[in-house]
């Protein structure tokens, strides 16, 4: 009796490790295609309004390149910097933030004939509250995707924050 139920579990563990194990092979992504893409970029702009950097980096290269630009009437601000970077750039910036709350208002993909790169080109609406103040802002993103082993990632991000056309909701 004894053996039985050894082999019956084993026979069992065994099973439910091998389901595991295609279940995840099952949703690894074999190749690039604008659901895939957009499912990821969502669950970053998710992870953005929820301030989450943990939820967020998960998707980026650690070695992917940042460039993000403010620009207004009078001047244009670049600053180039790495991932790392990035991750205290809004570490700071998301203290000052009440609320964030992104809307996608155009996402155009450009998908290498391979299916395992592609450039994402997004025009964003982010209205965030800052000391009681709500500001609408028209931010354009261009965004490099690489497909690695089955997962999608962020090998290069621009952001380019179009602050002319920021509106005071309050």
């Amino acid at each position: 009796m004894k053996y039985r139920f050894n082999y019956t579990f084993t026979k069992l563990f065994f099973s439910s490790l091998m389901a595991l194990f295609l279940s995840t092979s099952l949703f690894a992504a074999k190749s690039l295609n604008e659901k895939n893409i957009s499912k990821m970029l969502d669950q970053v702009k998710i992870a953005k309004e929820h301030k989450n950097i943990s939820a967020m980096k998960k998707h980026f290269l650690s070695r992917t390149p940042v460039s993000l630009t403010n620009q207004n009437i009078e001047e244009t601000n670049t600053k180039r910097l790495s991932f790392n970077e990035y991750k205290r750039h809004l570490s700071q910036y998301w203290k000052q933030v009440q609320s964030n709350l992104i809307e996608v208002k155009e996402r155009n993909m450009d998908i290498a004939n391979n299916a395992k790169s592609a450039l994402v080109k997004s025009t964003y609406i982010q209205t965030v509250e800052i000391k009681g103040v709500k500001i609408k802002t028209t931010i354009y993103e261009t965004t490099g995707i690489s497909l690695i082993k089955g997962k999608i990632y962020i090998n290069y991000f621009s952001s380019r924050k179009m602050l002319n056309t920021s509106l005071r909701v309050n």
